[in-house]
């Protein structure tokens, strides 16, 4: 099993998932089909899940996101859930703009429906800006 990189575009994020437990999606996820665009991370954690791992840090930076890569993003983190054995070494850190209310509500949101807590992580965008 390897490590797994899909370079982001203008429709989809940067999806980076390493066999050390730390996975990060960053970007915009607006791709024509959701499904199909997340199937790779579903079938990457599917093996990963045997591999039992007891460390993870899953973090999300979301410029912005549609309806249906929402509702992807709620299986990836319920999948991640189920996938590390030790739920206190499961890390989930939640990154949006500053002032960007609606991307830190959606993280609330996904917060509750997953079960786990979020850590909150503010940047500024013109730090981002090359």
């Amino acid at each position: 099993m390897e490590n797994i990189f899909v370079k982001g575009t203008k429709r989809t994020p940067e999806i980076n998932f390493k066999l050390n437990g730390f996975l990060s999606i960053n970007g915009i996820s607006i791709p024509e089909d959701a499904t199909e665009f997340y199937r790779t991370t579903f079938e990457w954690l599917d093996k990963y899940e045997k591999l039992d791992p007891e460390n993870i840090h899953l973090k999300i930076n979301f410029v912005y996101i549609n309806t249906t890569s929402t509702s992807m993003i709620l299986r990836i983190l319920k999948k991640v859930f189920a996938v590390c054995s030790n739920k206190e070494n499961l890390k989930i850190s939640w990154t949006y703009e500053k002032d960007d209310t609606d991307m830190y509500d959606q993280g609330k949101v996904l917060e509750k429906l997953v079960g786990h807590t979020f850590q909150f992580e503010q940047v500024d965008s013109s730090e981002e800006e090359d």
